[in-house]
């Protein structure tokens, strides 16, 4: 399939059925919501321990849902996936929780405190190098995503195995095999839906005087973020699919 065709597809896949949008959407509405009604009173009684929990557990069933149609899109399915079997899908978002920490977050961190570091032992100053910053970031990203697009591609066809997510061999061959042009493609669609597209929407809608910041947050949250997590998750699984 071509590049465009899977635009295409991941873009009808999308509004297939608006109902998993708005589902999809609610949980993301109220996993913010709760974040932010929350936030200044964590930790402090057994509520606040139990909203955690809840927030926790919303969280795994929104990234769980996301490897599903990413399973699914490899398997041949042209729609999405119900949420049926919720326990499922919160063992698939615990999964890919612990392989997004050990191929993306663990490493960032780690390169961000080696450079500190190594500045700080020699006596450098890195700060000229700050106007490269963004440029650099983008590119630790993007390497970082391929290798986690990959584990996640192999756990897909081993039924969300995490010891699949972590066979190396199997990971890199999965890379070879979709190929890096259309990993490198999927990565530079992912930074420019997640911090282009999403902002430029979200500044715009939150800047109408006739909708206003609640409004504009509850439409880009319950319409606009699912959209967009059910499209770079369908796009990713297809560039895993044979003609």
């Amino acid at each position: 399939m071509e590049f465009k065709a899977m635009l295409t597809d991941a873009m009808r896949y999308s509004v297939s059925k608006w109902y998993n949008i708005l589902i999809l959407g609610l949980i993301l509405f109220l996993t913010d919501h709760i974040i932010d009604f929350n936030v200044p009173s964590m930790i402090g009684g057994m509520g606040d321990v139990l909203i955690v929990i809840i927030i926790i557990i919303l969280s795994f069933l929104e990234i769980g849902y996301g490897f599903r149609i990413v399973e699914e899109t490899v398997q041949g399915s042209s729609k999405p996936p119900n949420f049926h079997h919720p326990l499922s899908l919160i063992g698939h978002g615990v999964r890919e929780s612990v392989i997004l920490l050990i191929y993306f977050i663990f490493p960032l961190i780690l390169i961000v405190i080696g450079i500190s570091e190594f500045e700080t032992m020699f006596n450098l100053d890195f700060s000229p190098m700050l106007d490269y910053a963004l440029f650099i970031a983008i590119m630790l990203f993007v390497c970082f995503n391929i290798l986690f697009q990959g584990a996640v591609l192999n756990m897909a066809h081993h039924e969300g195995s995490l010891r699949s997510g972590f066979n190396m061999i199997m990971v890199f061959r999965k890379i070879r095999q979709v190929g890096l042009k259309n990993m490198l493609m999927i990565s530079f669609i992912t930074v420019a839906v997640i911090y282009i597209l999403q902002q430029a929407i979200f500044d715009t809608l939150h800047g109408l005087p006739f909708v206003g910041t609640t409004v504009g947050d509850v439409l880009s949250t319950v319409l606009i973020a699912p959209f967009l997590i059910l499209f770079t998750t369908r796009l990713l699984g297809l560039i895993d699919v044979t003609d």
